[in-house]
């Protein structure tokens, strides 16, 4: 990832859980170190500015950083495929019952559920268990490209990387790795 697209945070303005899940970027920082948006104001107030939930982008710091641990976590259990670890889940289910959940019977027989406001805590841990656990988990992918570890929902079944970029640095590496050219 290079230090354009790490300031224009192409990735970010999505789903508020990957927006807050997608504040570290892998092997990017010195020494190829994680990069912690949260943790730069430049990086954080450029994070605000492009967050898909205003109400989240908003957060006090504090919140941000202890909210983003456990979905972070629950996501990349997800994307192994592996069980949610208990103390992840147990903080999820708790900050999700915070926000209630109405359902509505169109005209047309369908149901649907909608939140029905509560703290965006309570609605990103709610995202998060939906994904985790729910029929998008099948979906829910971390990028492994060089510089990179997003979340993102894959829109193939066979889609490795969260993006064109990430998938020719992947490339790159692996064909300067075999000593072949790259695709």
């Amino acid at each position: 990832m290079t230090l354009r697209s790490l300031r224009a945070m192409p990735w970010i303005g999505e789903l508020p859980v990957l927006d807050l899940a997608n504040t570290v970027v892998r092997g990017t920082g010195t020494g190829d170190g994680d990069i912690d948006l949260l943790a730069d104001p430049d990086l954080l107030a450029s994070w605000r500015a492009r967050a898909a939930d205003r109400e989240l982008a908003e957060l006090p710091l504090g919140q941000l950083t202890d909210l983003r641990d456990p979905v972070r976590r629950a996501l990349g259990a997800a994307a192994r495929q592996a069980p949610l670890p208990d103390p992840v889940r147990t903080r999820l289910n708790a900050l999700a019952a915070r926000a209630p959940v109405t359902f509505h019977v169109d005209a047309a027989g369908r149901l649907t559920e909608q939140e029905a406001g509560g703290p965006v805590a309570a609605a990103v841990a709610r995202q998060a268990l939906v994904l985790a656990a729910g029929p998008e988990q099948a979906r829910l992918r971390c990028c492994h490209a060089p510089s990179c570890g997003m979340f993102f929902l894959a829109r193939r079944r066979d889609q490795a990387w969260c993006s064109v970029g990430c998938g020719n640095r992947a490339r790159a590496r692996a064909a300067r790795r075999s000593g072949r050219p790259a695709d």
